[in-house]
């Protein structure tokens, strides 16, 4: 341990390293006796938080990152996190952070492949990255090297599908809730979650949605006031139509568990000849139909709730393989009539 030093305000200091950050610490005190016992006391700290982070597994770091989070993370959050925890990472979950490699990691990650789509296994590592992250761990994350993202084709509605889906339900028990995922890009948990008292005649605000917690039961859950998720969208043509005429059956704007109107969509869906489609294809279908009609994405992101384009760049790429040929034979004809034109050259 280094001896105190006096500064020119009169107070002694000792400099101490922590190598578990790497940095120096700096120990003031009126004496250079108080300040020397003062150092002394932050070493043995230090020397405990490094012996017991020796001890700390990767599950061990994960769990605590996970109850470092409980509060501000939605229940759905958590519980992805937990069942994470327990499902998947297996493989490194008792390997002590003091020995964890770089190498380690990677064959977890590989292994995982074999068995998870690619974003589930984005979802895993940033999950274990984050905790040991949060544990100080000395890795360099900068050599794990994750799977190659896989384009997943979904069928997604087009004019012709929303145009059948917007007939089918009306009437049905499900009509408010379709009508909601298809005309305001709703997402399942959100229409679950809003009531009559958000709904003024106008706008509809979207505060809270209804989720699993990690009980695995139905809740509630608020929104916080800066989320993008924590929105006011305007309502007009058939949705306000719909949702003036309906009955207050209860204090939520649709009532049915969101499993209960999946299932009742997919019978209407079989009964139509349309593929089952998930209620966030409708979400999509939404976000396309913005894109389609020359909503700026600014705009759509807000009306939406969402933090980053990526649902957006997804929704352009499916927009553009529908359109691909369309757009191929524009071009061609573009040329053709250049090549066609008559000019006044020697050619």
């Amino acid at each position: 341990m280094a001896n105190a030093q006096k500064l020119k305000s009169g107070s002694w200091r000792v400099r101490v390293y922590d190598c578990n950050t790497k940095k120096y610490l700096s120990v003031t005190a009126a004496t250079r006796r108080e300040a020397n016992e003062k150092a002394a006391a932050l070493m043995l700290k230090l020397k405990k938080n490094k012996a017991l982070k020796s001890q700390q597994t990767v599950g061990d770091a994960v769990r605590r990152y996970i109850e470092s989070r409980d509060n501000i993370k939605a229940p759905s959050g958590i519980r992805s996190y937990y069942y994470m925890l327990d499902k998947t990472i297996d493989e490194i979950k008792d390997i002590p952070l003091s020995k964890l490699t770089e190498y380690e990691i990677q064959n977890w990650i590989n292994n995982n492949a074999n068995h998870y789509s690619t974003k589930s296994i984005e979802n895993q590592y940033g999950l274990v990255r984050a905790a040991l992250k949060f544990a100080k761990a000395d890795i360099d994350y900068s050599m794990i090297a994750l799977p190659s993202k896989k384009r997943i084709e979904r069928d997604i509605p087009g004019e012709k599908e929303i145009s059948i889906i917007l007939k089918m339900v009306e009437g049905t028990s499900v009509e408010l809730a379709v009508t909601m995922a298809v005309t305001l890009g709703m997402r399942q948990g959100e229409i679950a979650g809003v009531k009559w008292s958000d709904y003024d005649g106008q706008f509809l605000h979207v505060h809270a949605e209804i989720t699993l917690n990690d009980k695995g039961k139905y809740e509630y859950q608020e929104r916080v006031k800066g989320d993008a998720s924590n929105r006011y969208i305007e309502i007009d043509g058939v949705m306000k139509k719909r949702l003036d005429r309906a009955e207050h059956k209860s204090e939520f704007i649709s009532p049915m568990l969101p499993s209960s109107v999946l299932r009742k969509y997919h019978q209407l869906c079989d009964k139509n000849g349309l593929p089952r489609y998930r209620m966030h294809d409708n979400r999509h279908a939404n976000a396309s139909q913005m894109l389609i009609n020359g909503v700026p994405d600014k705009y759509a992101m807000k009306r939406l709730g969402q933090k980053t384009m990526s649902m957006l760049k997804d929704v352009y790429q499916h927009i553009y393989d529908e359109k691909e040929a369309e757009y191929a034979k524009t071009m061609s004809g573009v040329f053709q009539r250049m090549y066609d034109t008559k000019y006044d050259t020697d050619i």
